[in-house]
């Protein structure tokens, strides 16, 4: 998950640094037994990684030269730190020790202090400045100025209705079984959604993730929602450690991070099931999120559309 095309020295290396974070409290929890198994796996190491000890900052900068791989062993390092299901200021500490003699600024590295800390607030406002609905945000700003920001905003809090909106999102109801849209209008409606446009519904520029768990077939559960965040991850072009780190937070710590989920939720970031979903995801041939024009599939029949985009 995240790192790749490492050598076997590289992988050990990585893994030595993840074991790190497991050993800063005491104790091996099963999710981060999990976790070493999995990144062992996906990096095709050889021996036991559960067998492979703890390496120093030192050592894993001798090790990892190429930036991006840093970074991504630090990111690999922040999830780790964070299947025992809290987060603790020794793997904090620890966490960036090794991204200081990386040279590696990742901020997540100081949102997993502010929570071990207890600043939850300073946590959700660093969020919430890197997440993708920031991205929204300023592209609805540009398309359609302050009137694109309130049918974003709006929703949230049960106004900015658009019934005209709605009702075009209801008319896939009329398409044939076997359709993008039937299947997408029988989704919203099997689980009593809003459609866009009516009060708490999504705004239209967030229909994308809702088909999404259509197209990947990933329920609306806990576990599906992890996984269907995993399986974005895998195909987001853009910074994916954004989303497997806040799903972590939101349904293995049980923060709330979605405004649309209540938080609470704990113990769902399986890795094993996290490491399919990100796979499935990276096969996928665009980026769902980032202009995809959904629109005109969803007359079409959903197989030829999941063929087309690579969806297994």
């Amino acid at each position: 998950m995240l790192i790749e095309n490492l050598t076997p020295s590289q992988a050990r290396a990585a893994l030595g640094a993840m074991r790190a974070v497991a050993d800063a409290s005491p104790g091996l929890h099963p999710d981060e037994r999990s976790m070493l198994v999995v990144t062992g796996r996906a990096l095709r190491v050889q021996e036991d990684p559960l067998s492979i000890e703890a390496i120093t900052p030192e050592a894993l900068a001798a090790a990892i030269a190429e930036p991006r791989d840093r970074v991504r062993v630090i990111q690999c390092m922040l999830l780790m730190s964070l299947m025992d299901g809290k987060a603790d200021r020794e793997e904090a500490s620890l966490i960036h020790r090794f991204a200081a003699a990386l040279g590696v600024h990742e901020e997540r590295v100081e949102s997993l202090r502010q929570l071990a800390e207890g600043r939850l607030t300073r946590v959700w406002l660093g969020l919430a400045w890197r997440s993708y609905g920031q991205e929204e945000f300023i592209k609805a700003l540009r398309d359609e100025g302050p009137r694109g920001l309130w049918k974003i905003v709006g929703p949230m809090m049960g106004a900015a209705a658009d019934y005209g909106l709605a009702r075009r999102f209801i008319t896939y109801g009329e398409l044939a079984e076997g359709t993008l849209g039937r299947a997408y209008y029988d989704f919203i409606r099997s689980h009593r959604f809003p459609f866009p446009g009516e009060p708490g519904g999504v705004p239209e520029r967030g229909v994308w993730h809702d088909l999404t768990h259509v197209l990947a077939g990933y329920g609306t559960d806990p576990d599906g929602e992890v996984q269907v965040v995993s399986f974005i991850a895998g195909y987001r072009r853009e910074d994916p450690f954004f989303w497997l780190f806040t799903i972590a937070l939101q349904f293995h710590l049980g923060l709330r991070v979605s405004p649309y989920s209540p938080g609470g939720e704990k113990g769902h970031f399986r890795p094993e099931l996290v490491e399919h979903a990100w796979e499935r995801g990276r096969r996928v041939k665009r980026d769902l999120s980032d202009g995809w024009d959904w629109e005109p599939h969803m007359s079409r029949p959903i197989a030829l559309v999941r063929e087309e985009l690579g969806i297994e």
